[in-house]
């Protein structure tokens, strides 16, 4: 008889050829690809609810990244899912703008962000490359300065071609970024050592998995306005986990522009650019005899089941006090986890980075150093013991506390596996497969 293993096995690589041969990379992003999970990754998922997915055989997972984070309250939530219907019945796009898109603007600009103009769109690359066209208007420079331990803002050139997938990016893309170091004041001062910069913006994510130090978002933001560079900050995974306000708040520091994505609409595609009306206004049609900047124009940039998400995941997020609970689930995992770790003398080589509300573990080998054997590894035991894990942990509304204490228990499980990989100095009798790899990398 073909033991369980081995029938998903024989699905995995059936589905994945499929995938593989009617769409680029399998998927639709690169994240989400095989080779950003072990070989026992589930290769498809039939539907979720809740903190729980499925896989085509009705293996049952609990999520852990939850759809790279953008899933803020849980799969198939009932009150933001009938809201999207309701709003489908309505008509979903029209030939003048929707009264919903007045409400989706007012909501958002009253609840989440102090900005005085927004503009929606369907994906965060689309606004984050908006917000560096503003930017280069409204300072007539050309260059943008970018965190280089942050690594995704953007699929178009002017990001993709600082990282190592250059390949087929207009040429010359690269030399419009600089670069510089989270929490190293001196690494952003050293870019305005000219005083004849061509530096247009300045854009980072305000946190990540290490907190600013020493005022260090605000600091930065007096340097750019010394120097005549608009300030933006990257809410898109930040964004409806520190605060409803986003993480700038949680920081108390101010932006020119701000870019929104994940987690705004539970899962559904809702992104945003906000920001001061002085620069926002030169995307408008308003300001006659001036020249014109075309700033984002999309078919379905606003078309109304992704605002009625997002304007009910708002409210879901108000009435429930989500955010303070989100904190709390994810200090009774975090605690859970570091206290596995000690019991196991493992806290040299496993760390736990970063907030409650989002955080990672970071994998050492037994050399102290970071190893994608030895993290593939861990994914390979926890998704074993049914829990689809990429390193990373965000807490929701629906991590209750029976699915929080099953992750702990699978993860005390997978430790005595990474316990064995440490003693041989070695991942490779116990890793089947290849090491999950970088997405940005040169090389197939």
């Amino acid at each position: 008889m073909m033991t369980l293993d081995k029938r998903l096995q024989e699905q995995n690589e059936s589905i994945s050829d499929r995938l593989h041969h009617l769409i680029p990379g399998g998927c639709h992003t690169y994240s989400k690809g095989d080779d950003q999970f072990p070989e026992n990754a589930p290769h498809a998922i039939s539907h979720g609810k809740g903190a729980e997915v499925w896989d085509l055989e009705q293996n049952r997972f609990i999520d852990c990244s939850m759809g790279l984070t953008a899933v803020s309250i849980g799969h198939g939530y009932e009150p933001v899912a009938k809201a999207v219907a309701e709003s489908a019945y309505l008509g979903t796009n029209f030939q003048r703008p929707a009264l919903l898109e007045l409400e989706a603007a007012e909501i958002f600009l009253d609840t989440v962000q102090s900005g005085d103009m927004v503009k929606f769109a369907k994906n965060g690359s689309t606004v984050t490359t908006a917000a560096v066209k503003l930017a280069r208007a409204y300072t007539n420079k050309n260059k943008v300065a970018l965190a280089k331990e942050h690594n995704f803002f953007s699929f178009d050139d002017w990001f993709i071609a600082s990282t190592a997938c250059d390949f087929g990016v207009e040429p010359g893309a690269a030399e419009l970024s600089v670069k510089f170091s989270y929490n190293d004041l001196a690494s952003v001062e050293q870019l305005f050592a000219d005083p004849d910069h061509d530096i247009a913006c300045l854009i980072m994510e305000p946190t990540k998995f290490d907190p600013p130090t020493d005022d260090f978002l605000n600091k930065v933001g007096d340097i750019c306005r010394a120097n005549g560079v608009v300030y933006i900050l990257d809410e898109m995974v930040s964004g409806f986990k520190w605060h409803i306000k986003g993480a700038q708040h949680h920081f108390n520091v101010e932006p020119d522009l701000s870019t929104w994505g994940k987690g705004m609409a539970n899962g559904f595609s809702a992104c945003a650019l906000t920001g001061k009306r002085e620069i926002m206004e030169l995307g408008g049609v308003r300001n006659s005899g001036e020249r014109k900047l075309f700033l984002i124009s999309s078919t379905h940039g606003a078309e109304s089941t992704g605002l009625a998400a997002m304007i009910e995941t708002i409210r879901q997020f108000e009435q429930h006090d989500m955010f303070a609970d989100n904190w709390r689930r994810g200090q009774i995992l975090q605690d859970g986890l570091r206290k596995i770790i000690a019991q196991k003398n493992m806290t040299a080589y496993l760390q736990v980075l970063g907030d409650p509300c989002l955080f990672v573990v970071n994998c050492l080998n037994h050399d102290l150093k970071v190893d994608s054997n030895f993290r593939t590894l861990l994914l390979q035991e926890m998704i074993r013991r049914n829990i689809l894990f990429q390193g990373l942990f965000y807490p929701t509304w629906s991590h209750n506390d029976a699915i929080i204490h099953e992750i702990l228990e699978a993860f005390d499980a997978s430790l005595n596996v990474y316990a064995e990989a440490l003693d041989n100095q070695s991942t490779s009798r116990l890793l089947i497969g290849e090491a999950a790899k970088p997405v940005f990398r040169k090389f197939i």
